[in-house]
């Protein structure tokens, strides 16, 4: 009689990870002082982490996720945010959108 070999039962976090992720454009300063900017991909188990190191100061990106574009000055220019947008499906407003939604659900369910 054969056996059936089946996958150990995985958790919703590592299922998320491995079906969403989260793109963002982070700006910041490079370590010899000049601005910079990266569009990057972080896991979901990763956005706390990487919030708490974003806000404390310095850190290294890759060690967050997946830097997909980057380069130097404040903003990137409008074609990479079009290519962006058209390649990846970035959203340049998702911090705000997803704050405006939890705000949002705050406020019809009482929190």
């Amino acid at each position: 009689m054969n056996t059936v070999q089946t996958a150990p039962p995985t958790s919703q976090a590592v299922m998320t990870d491995l079906l969403c992720t989260i793109m963002i454009l982070c700006r910041g300063t490079e370590e010899n002082g000049n601005p910079c900017w990266a569009y990057m991909c972080i896991k979901p188990s990763m956005a706390k982490s990487f919030s708490d190191a974003r806000a404390k100061g310095a850190f290294e990106i890759e060690d967050y996720g997946t830097v997909i574009e980057y380069g130097d000055g404040v903003n990137p220019p409008d074609e990479i945010k079009r290519r962006m947008e058209r390649e990846y499906g970035m959203n340049h407003n998702y911090e705000d959108d997803l704050l405006r939604a939890i705000e949002n659900i705050k406020h019809k369910t009482g929190m």
